[in-house]
């Protein structure tokens, strides 16, 4: 079976530094996927960039804050999300989201892009809150919408992502809840990646550009049969927002230099994009 990889830019729309780092990566064909996210601070000028250049994106479904003092709202103003802005945690969301509004934000965030007149070729989720690990049943949601407007989702179907991003052997009641949640998104028709990939590691763990480098080199090295993606952060620097940020720093030089799309043809795998699925 052949090697597939689509290389992702998340967080678009994220702020300035974000978006300057992406649209610079679009234009110099570094990456093949970027997802964008409808409530951020600058998903306008974001979603304008996606239209202008003809270049798909995904929808980054968003349902929590990443700040406590700078909250992301939601379009639709659910109350269960939060009356002013989205949870900075998953307790909140366990508690107090309701599904129908849920499902309606997600439909909303959509829209956004779509009514803007960018393409979407998939969808993704912010800090994996539609995944069930917040013991809530909203990846259902999830599925349920990438259905009805027929996008594949951001989902592995292989253990090794919860083994990378945990550091541990993953439990078999774990597998099987992975296992029930694939095949929800497979009875709805609903397509997946065999394989998903993220430097899960802080600043404080990767200390250097190199130790960066490495682990994404690793990765594909390591790529399995079928399609994979690696998402990664790119942004230029931004010292307000503290010292984890030098990752996402580290993540545009790690692209800009096309370190991974060498490697990749190294080892004879296909670079792709999201249309893949269209074609499987």
């Amino acid at each position: 079976m052949s090697k597939f990889l689509i290389i992702n830019a998340d967080d678009f729309g994220y702020n300035h530094e974000q978006n300057t780092a992406i649209k610079e990566l679009i234009e110099k064909e570094l990456i093949t996927s970027t997802s964008l996210m409808s409530v951020a601070n600058s998903a306008d000028d974001a979603v304008s960039f996606a239209k202008e250049k003809g270049f798909s994106v995904g929808v980054h479904l968003t349902i929590n804050s990443d700040d406590e003092n700078n909250k992301w709202q939601s379009i639709t103003n659910a109350k269960s999300l939060g009356v002013d802005g989205f949870p900075s945690n998953q307790k909140d969301l366990t508690f107090k989201a309701k599904r129908k509004e849920v499902r309606v934000e997600l439909e909303s965030q959509y829209r956004f892009v779509t009514e803007k007149g960018a393409t979407v070729d998939h969808a993704d989720n912010h800090c994996g809150t539609l995944y069930g690990i917040n013991g809530r049943r909203f990846f259902l949601d999830a599925f349920d919408f990438c259905s009805e407007h027929n996008l594949p989702f951001r989902f592995p179907k292989t253990a090794g992502f919860l083994e990378r991003q945990l550091g541990i052997k993953i439990p078999t009641a774990l597998i099987k809840l992975q296992n029930a949640i694939v095949r929800s998104g497979e009875k709805r028709g609903v397509q997946m990646l065999d394989d998903l990939v993220s430097d899960p590691r802080s600043m404080k763990q990767i200390q250097t550009y190199e130790s960066l480098r490495k682990y994404y080199l690793n990765a594909i090295d390591n790529c399995i049969d079928g399609i994979t993606e690696i998402f990664l952060h790119p942004a230029l620097p931004c010292e307000k927002l503290g010292s984890e940020w030098q990752k996402r720093v580290f993540e545009y030089k790690l692209l800009k230099n096309g370190d991974l799309l060498v490697r990749a043809k190294e080892k004879d795998i296909q670079i792709v994009s999201w249309d893949i699925f269209k074609n499987i």
